[in-house]
């Protein structure tokens, strides 16, 4: 079980919100702007790191995002979110 951190003023910010409490037992906390802005956005831990991934309103990004926050140790980030990855934000805290 993980924390996932997600925009709260993103577009369908609410419906990746019920899709991550749906899919997974990760507690969700809402953030403000990341100041990134590919909707809606979405950061977790992978490998001690901090990760952010926009883009999430995509159903097979979504699906991604539940299987990292399902994977107890998560090492590395699936194909499907690769695209999605916001190098800018990664591995800084949530603002």
């Amino acid at each position: 079980m993980g924390t996932v951190y997600v925009c709260r003023k993103c577009k369908h910010s609410k419906a990746l919100q019920q899709a991550i409490e749906r899919g997974s037992d990760a507690t969700v906390k809402l953030v403000g702007c990341q100041d990134v802005c590919r909707q809606p956005v979405a950061g977790t831990r992978v490998d001690d790191r901090l990760e952010w991934f926009g883009g999430l309103d995509k159903p097979k990004r979504r699906a991604a995002l539940v299987d990292l926050l399902n994977d107890k140790a998560p090492r590395r980030i699936p194909k499907a979110l690769e695209g999605a990855r916001v190098a800018k934000r990664a591995g800084k805290d949530p603002r």
